[in-house]
């Protein structure tokens, strides 16, 4: 229908519309093999309408294009047309119900398995919603982790640098809708958060007072399990950080990222 009607525009793929069916039938009806095709018709509607809300991804191989098979769909252009006319649909008699909070609940997105990892603790992981509050994470954390101090959440991207969460905004926010593993720290007034990056390219945060000096750092990270402190070499943008210079005075500040070379 709309190929016929905007025969010169750009338009996503049909196995779009198809692949945003399967979803809808997956989440609203628990793959159900019984369901009713009105309501899976206004799911699918109410999804092309809210296209940008939309992160619909599959765990398992399911190969749609052999020349690309990592497309991302949403990037096409036309989504903008195709919601246009499923807002007008869902206009149409048809598409109203004499009880609107008995259709289909279908998530904008799958749930987040979140790895949560705090030194001295065991390994966890948690489901979280994308589009909601960090917050909303902290408090399940603080509560499962018992902890007192305050909560300071980060995670680090491939090749990328350590990066805190935030309260205010969500996973949605930094791109995540995929698994992710998150590190804990617990901070006491007046420490900070620094992050020290290793010769592989990852990350630990640490928790340490401004007025500590680089030898303190370094007792912290041998302490977590890391190199022995003769062993560590220290770096701030490619300087070496002698051990008696208290980060204050190397003017550190929090969430600052230091190299860690032999």
């Amino acid at each position: 229908y709309l190929r016929s009607k905007y025969k010169r525009a750009a338009l996503p793929p049909k196995y779009s519309l198809e692949l945003l069916t399967i979803y809808a039938w997956e989440m609203g009806t628990e793959s159900s093999e019984n369901f009713n095709l009105d309501e899976g018709f206004v799911a699918v509607m109410e999804l092309l309408r809210d296209y940008q809300d939309i992160c619909v991804y599959w765990t398992k191989p399911v190969i749609l294009d052999p020349a690309d098979p990592t497309n991302n769909l949403g990037s096409k252009s036309g989504w903008d047309l195709v919601a246009k006319e499923a807002s007008k649909c869902l206009r149409q008699a048809c598409c109203q119900t004499e009880d609107p909070s008995g259709g289909w609940d279908v998530p904008r997105a799958r749930h987040v398995r979140v790895t949560v990892k705090q030194t001295e603790r065991e390994t966890w992981s948690l489901l979280a919603d994308p589009y909601s509050r960090i917050s909303k994470m902290k408090a399940e954390i603080r509560r499962k982790n018992d902890i007192l101090g305050e909560l300071r959440l980060s995670f680090q991207e491939p090749q990328g640098d350590r990066q805190l969460l935030s309260n205010q905004k969500t996973l949605s926010d930094y791109g995540i809708f995929s698994k992710v593993t998150v590190r804990v720290l617990e901070t006491f007034p007046p420490e900070i958060q620094v992050f020290v990056k290793d010769s592989s390219g990852q990350s630990k945060p640490y928790a340490i007072d401004p007025d500590a000096t680089i030898y303190d750092l370094k007792m912290k990270i041998e302490d977590a399990g890391g190199l022995y402190t003769q062993d560590q070499v220290l770096l701030l943008e490619d300087e070496e950080l002698e051990d008696y210079c208290s980060l204050e005075e190397l003017q550190i500040k929090d969430c600052d990222t230091i190299q860690l070379s032999r």
